[in-house]
Parts: structure tokens; C-alpha cells; sequence
């Protein structure tokens, strides 16, 4: 797929940034206030929804948590293909550009926080703060957040809306191949 060849947009960029900046405060927020509060933390919506301070070293619901040096390279390599393909990935649609922006946001941000964290602690216990508490289903930051809703609007974008052909080629069918023109000889 070839780079759009109108002027590249900066906007997802920013809403990259915007979630960035929101999960670090988010985070440094939950850190000063919530932490201190133990693992009761803070219930919102009666035992529903709580803020409360976890530390993730693994990915989604507490997986893998022993190969937490492991995400961390894995998810830089993410973040610098992202980054490197941008212009790649940008399409004529506004809401797979939003998802794209989301999913570079919550990707930088989680890394940032794996990066912090491992190198005071060492990458074997790198970690991310994750606070959001749905008692009943699981536990996640704001990074998160945009992560999933990025990765589910580019993946309705690219099962219902997408209509370009594979790597860019148009499709076409082939003749099928010409009978001979003489028969072969007979033995």
C-alpha cells in the first residue's frame, strides 16, 4: 500500500499525544492519591466500579506475567513500526485514522510506563499502573483504553469499509492457458 499522496494528516498524531498525556496523569494522579489507599481504593459505583492501584507486569487481564522484559522489547518494536509505517497506515477514512492515533497512543503511553519502571526496577519487573476496576471483569488504564477502542474501530474499518486490494494491486483475472496446437505424437 503506498503512502497517501495528498499532505500527510497530523491530527491522529495529536490524538496519539492527547492519550499520552492523559494516561500519565491518569496514572500520576492514582499513584499520589489512590495508592496510598491500600487495595480498597476508591468505589465509584457501588462494587461495580472502583479506582484501585495494580501493578501489571504482564498484558491483557494480568497475562504473561513472567515475560514482562519480554512485552517490553515487543512492545517498542510496535511502537517504531508504527511509527515508521504512519504514512502507510493513514487511510481516506477519518475513523481509521482516529484508531490509528488511539492505538499509537495507548501503545507509546503502556511503553513509557514499561520503560520507567524497568529501568529502576530492571525489565524483568517493568510495569504498567492499571486502576480502573470492573470487579467483575478486569483492570486497566487509560492506555488500555484506547488500545481496545483503537483496535476495534480499525477492525471494523478494515471488515466493512476497506475496499482496495491486497498490497495495493488491482485485481484482475487471468486467461485461463491456451489448449496446444498440434496434438502431441502419438508412441
Amino acid at each position: 500500500m503506498a503512502p497517501l499522496s495528498r499532505r500527510v494528516p497530523i491530527w491522529p498524531q495529536l490524538v496519539a499525544l492527547s492519550v499520552i498525556v492523559a494516561d500519565e496523569i491518569s496514572q500520576y494522579l492514582v499513584i499520589r492519591y489512590v495508592k496510598p489507599l491500600g487495595p480498597t481504593g476508591i468505589p465509584l459505583i457501588g462494587s461495580l466500579l472502583r479506582l484501585a492501584y495494580l501493578e501489571n507486569t504482564g498484558v491483557s487481564f494480568g497475562q504473561l506475567k513472567q515475560l514482562s522484559a519480554w512485552i517490553t522489547v515487543l512492545s517498542a518494536v510496535i511502537v517504531v513500526g508504527l511509527c515508521l509505517g504512519y504514512r502507510y497506515l493513514l487511510t481516506p477514512s477519518r475513523w481509521a485514522n482516529l484508531a490509528l492515533g488511539l492505538l499509537m497512543g495507548g501503545a507509546i503511553g503502556n511503553l513509557i510506563d514499561r520503560i520507567l519502571t524497568g529501568a529502576r526496577l530492571g525489565l524483568a519487573n517493568a510495569y504498567v499502573v492499571d486502576f480502573v476496576d470492573l470487579r467483575y471483569f478486569a483492570v486497566f488504564n487509560v492506555a488500555d483504553s484506547a488500545i481496545t477502542v483503537g483496535g476495534i474501530l480499525y477492525g471494523v474499518y478494515l471488515a466493512f469499509f476497506h475496499k482496495e486490494a491486497p498490497a495495493g494491486k488491482e485485481r484482475h483475472e487471468e486467461a485461463p492457458c491456451p489448449p496446444p496446437e498440434t496434438p502431441p505424437p502419438a508412441a
